[in-house]
């Protein structure tokens, strides 16, 4: 009996090697070039924010930390106060230069930006009146209130701008009666989170 030996099998299991590891280092190619591509479906933030009330004033009928907005999260995530911001579009005031050296009130269409809900570049009492954020988290049941001077001093994290006038001491008086409107925006995508309005109702004298 002859025994012949053939490598008449060996190309196809070859190929098919050859192949399927031609295959996975394409998978591996696609997978690392799409790691970078933000996903469209990609579910961002989400909470129910209410604007449950607005008490202001501008000078001299009220000071500026006697305007108080008080928002509350009804539900959904918990907010991180690093990616939060919150603009504050109305009729208000606010003060430029320094007092008694040149320094006015200003009056008109006033935007107020909080880069973000850290207590950090933000007046002293705004932490001791938000202790909620305490853990990093805006989350749902909690309350945080705004104030008119929380961003007086250096660094701060709160800017105002009355119309074309950006340098400002970054303290806001809302004016009474009128319609504010406050926006809930992740950043920094500037994704919309919600959007609330009111009227504000006249603060009581201190």
């Amino acid at each position: 009996m002859q025994i012949r030996f053939t490598d008449q099998g060996i190309s196809p299991v070859v190929g098919t090697l050859l192949m399927l590891a031609i295959t996975m280092l394409l998978i591996g190619v696609t997978a690392v070039s799409l790691a970078g591509v933000p996903n469209p479906l990609k579910k961002g933030l989400t909470a129910d924010v209410e604007l449950e009330l607005i008490e202001g004033g501008i000078p001299n009928e009220i000071r500026y930390n006697e305007n108080l907005i008080t928002l509350v999260h009804n539900g959904g995530d918990p907010l991180p106060l690093e990616n939060i911001k919150i603009v504050i579009v109305g009729q208000g005031s606010s003060y430029t230069g320094v007092v008694a050296h040149g320094g006015r009130i200003v009056n008109g269409d006033v935007q107020v930006t909080y880069l973000d809900l850290c207590s950090a570049g933000k007046e002293t009492h705004y932490a001791k009146r938000n202790p909620c954020i305490a853990d990093g988290y805006w989350s749902a049941g909690e309350v945080i209130v705004l104030n008119g001077d929380d961003g007086l001093g250096h660094n701060s994290t709160v800017s105002v701008q009355v119309g074309s006038i950006t340098n400002t001491s970054n303290n806001f008086g809302l004016k009474k009666g009128t319609e504010i409107i406050v926006k809930i925006i992740e950043s920094p995508s500037n994704r919309l989170i919600s959007s609330c309005d009111t009227k504000v109702m006249a603060a009581k004298k201190s």
